[in-house]
């Protein structure tokens, strides 16, 4: 097949690029859809226009005259004229938040006002999808669920995110109020357009669709004529503004993503009344503090307060009214710095990482210390830190005001996995390879011999390759292997299991409150697992002190500090619940790892398993015997310092010095037993805590020579090779 022309496939890129940047245009359906979609917004409209506060809406789909019942009418009247006066001498002066675009939570429970539902009639077939057109005009004036948001709980949790951009005496806001029950199994978000009274503090809300002119009923939802006046002129102006720029996306023959809906008939629509309650700072400190938090001078002001609300939600034809005594949260400016003052700290901590990682890495580069590390360990850290990465890039996204500093430690992040993190893992992965080529081996030949054995003993076939050298290949492996197929096969292996990780987490965030907590306490303990190959690794090879200890506590440390934030930090960025508890047990659990990683260390990678479980290993430090005048006329005088008995014992024969420092070494009197042929004072000694501590001051290698600890595991650092007779050494 002839290769493909360099330029006609950048041509057919660019010509892709085009066709999918290019807005669709609106096919015959779809613009009668949207016309008649335009039909009905004007005749609304049109009826504002010609109505009254006396004479109540007319002829606007599922709003009735009047539009509340009367004992609903009450209890929202009671709602907005709940506040007291904040002064000392009891004078009437009230002091709000004219913008209290913000994220407030609270609980609710089910009103005992019985309610009958109404019936909501339509006219239009269609329905505008909402995500297209707020992204057009900035304001939905029709939406459709295909949840029927219907609530059956007694009660829950609330959760209101509020915006609104034109300040004004009277403000148009939009929100998203979300209705959960108390263990989070069923959710409902409902999207809602409304009115803010700013010196009073009053907001009315409602939904809108097809059946249910909820936008167009607010001015008759405010109460009294006053505020019905009051609120006329910039709803209307609004209402105008929208439809012009509905109007102009019909013009411009735009696909406005009209579709058919059967659900909306069946959604529950709602109103929702809400009170901000009275700021304890007067008027002109309140001001003070709203233009701070806007415009940032590093003026002085008083302590910011925090945003409370009491809400009531109604819906007409459902029968529901829900009640929150009281709902709480921080202004959006308050809530971005806390935002980015996260990021800071975690871009802090992502460079102290880097450093760690770097310096470990300057540490081991050589094959000696590097066979002592675990892949898996060093896996984990770069998967917690991926998922991490993406989410930095997902904070950045969606928060636009915190763009800067997640996008900033987004990229150390990903400094932090895909430059130091893989290079480590792949210079690993090449110096362990040999070693898992050869457990392939032995298990290759282990199971052609029970073949054999299996087959009556009959030789293989002269055509047959051996098994030897199929082994020592390893899978999918070839003689002029460059490494290529190491980086491809970790970088792959790695990004499948990340994006596995993050597609189950983003699963996991739809599940039922009790599985998806018990969900997150068992990935919280599975990310701070990470020694737990480490010590698996010192047990199985017999090794220890394969990271520095500035290494593993310093991770250990600053990757407990995020869960640390969320479980005990109660106004963490993510509301997360506050859980002591757990926070106690993950936290006990790493430190757990690090002192089985010290007793290693100390008291030896085997201290805490049965011999019986362990595969054969040699140790470097074992029990010494002395023997007596007469055992050392019996073993000859022409033995070296360090010899071994008959039954493998290492016997010390004279003064012994380190051929590495060329100091002698100070054996401790306590190792030292009285030798015998059937050496059981010797197994006694030995077993003791104080000899397993004191053995740990010499090393002996094979070919029995003895030096310092210290000395000889610095060389072995970078020869795995007796400094005295050059015979290879079993890596550490």
């Amino acid at each position: 097949m002839p290769p493909i022309d360099p330029n006609r496939a950048g041509l057919l890129v660019f010509l892709l690029i085009i066709m999918l940047l290019t807005p669709e245009s609106a096919s015959p359906s779809q613009r009668s859809a949207f016309q008649e979609f335009l039909k009905a917004q004007r005749h609304r409209r049109d009826v504002l226009l010609n109505a009254t506060f006396e004479e109540g809406p007319v002829d606007l789909e599922g709003i009735s005259n009047p539009v509340l019942p009367y004992e609903l009418q009450s209890m929202a009247s009671d709602l907005w004229e709940s506040q007291q006066p904040t002064t000392s001498d009891g004078a009437d002066s009230y002091s709000f938040y004219h913008n209290i675009t913000g994220l407030v939570r609270g609980e609710w429970e089910i009103s005992d006002l019985n309610v009958d539902p109404m019936e909501l009639s339509h006219s239009s077939e269609y329905v505008l999808k909402t995500p297209r057109l707020n992204n057009v005009t900035g304001a939905v004036m029709w939406e459709s669920s295909g949840d029927n948001r219907n609530i059956t709980d007694r009660e829950g949790i609330m959760t209101l995110d509020i915006g609104e951009t034109r300040p004004g005496p009277v403000q148009m806001i939009e929100a998203n109020l979300n209705i959960q029950d108390k263990q989070g199994k069923n959710g409902h978000d409902i999207p809602l357009r409304g009115i803010h009274f700013v010196d009073t503090g009053n907001i009315v809300m409602a939904t809108t669709s097809r059946k249910f002119a909820g936008l167009y009923s607010l001015p008759f939802l405010t109460l009294t004529e006053e505020r019905f006046n009051q609120s006329y002129t910039p709803f209307m102006t609004e209402i105008n503004r929208t439809i012009s720029e509905l109007e102009a996306i019909y013009r411009r023959d735009i696909n406005p993503a009209v579709s058919s809906s059967s659900s909306a008939s069946e959604s529950c629509e709602y109103i929702v009344y809400l009170q901000i309650h009275s700021s304890p700072l007067s008027p002109e400190e309140m001001s003070v503090v709203e233009d701070e938090l806007r415009f940032p001078k590093g003026q002085p002001h008083e302590d910011i307060p925090k945003i409370e609300i009491s809400s009531l939600v109604y819906s007409p034809n459902c029968g529901i009214v829900l009640e929150s005594r009281l709902s709480v949260g921080d202004k959006i400016e308050q809530f971005w710095s806390q935002a980015s003052h996260a990021a800071l700290v975690a871009g802090c901590l992502t460079v102290i990482q880097i450093w760690l990682l770097i310096r470990q890495m300057n540490d081991t580069n050589t094959p000696s210390t590097v066979s002592k590390l675990s892949f898996w360990t060093i896996e984990l850290m770069s998967l917690v830190d991926g998922y991490l990465c993406m989410g930095y890039l997902a904070a950045a996204v969606f928060m636009e005001s915190t763009f800067l500093p997640f996008m900033t430690v987004a990229f150390l992040t990903f400094l932090l996995v895909s430059v130091f993190g893989m290079r480590y893992l792949i210079l690993i992965y090449r110096i362990q390879r040999p070693e898992n080529r050869r457990q392939q081996a032995a298990a290759a030949a282990q199971t052609a011999a029970t073949t054999a054995n299996n087959d009556g003993g009959l030789p293989l076939p002269a055509t047959a390759t051996p098994q030897t050298e199929q082994a020592n290949m390893g899978s999918g492996a070839t003689p002029d292997d460059d490494g290529r197929s190491d980086v491809s096969l970790i970088y792959s292996r790695f990004y499948f299991i990340l994006l596995a990780f993050i597609f189950l987490t983003l699963n996991a965030s739809t599940w039922p409150k009790v599985y998806r907590r018990a969900f997150q306490h068992f990935l919280f303990l599975s990310v701070n697992s990470y020694w737990v190959p480490q010590i698996y690794r010192n047990v199985m090879r017999g090794c220890r002190r394969a990271f520095k200890w500035e290494f593993v506590l310093g991770m250990s440390v600053i990757r407990l500090i995020p869960m640390l934030y969320l479980y005990l930090y109660e106004n963490n960025i993510i509301f997360q619940e506050v859980e002591p508890v757990w926070a106690m047990i993950i936290s006990c659990w790493v430190w757990l790892q690090i002192c089985v990683l010290a007793a290693q260390e100390i008291l030896g990678p085997r201290f805490f398993v049965p011999g019986n479980f362990l595969p054969p290993s040699y140790d470097y430090h074992p029990p010494l015997s002395i023997p007596d005048l007469e055992s050392r006329a019996a073993l000859g005088d022409d033995l070296p310092t360090i010899s071994t008995d008959s039954q493998g014992g290492v016997v010390v024969m004279g003064p012994t010095d380190c051929a590495i420092c060329m100091q002698p070494i100070e054996l401790p009197s306590e190792l030292f037993v009285q030798h015998d042929h059937n050496r059981s004072g010797a197994a006694t000694s030995s077993s003791s805590a104080s000899a397993l501590l004191a053995r740990r001051n010499y090393m002996v290698t094979p070919c029995r020579h003895i030096f310092h600890t210290q000395c000889l595991e610095s060389w072995m650092r970078f020869k795995l090779q007796c400094p005295t007779c050059r015979n290879p050494l079993p890596p550490l």
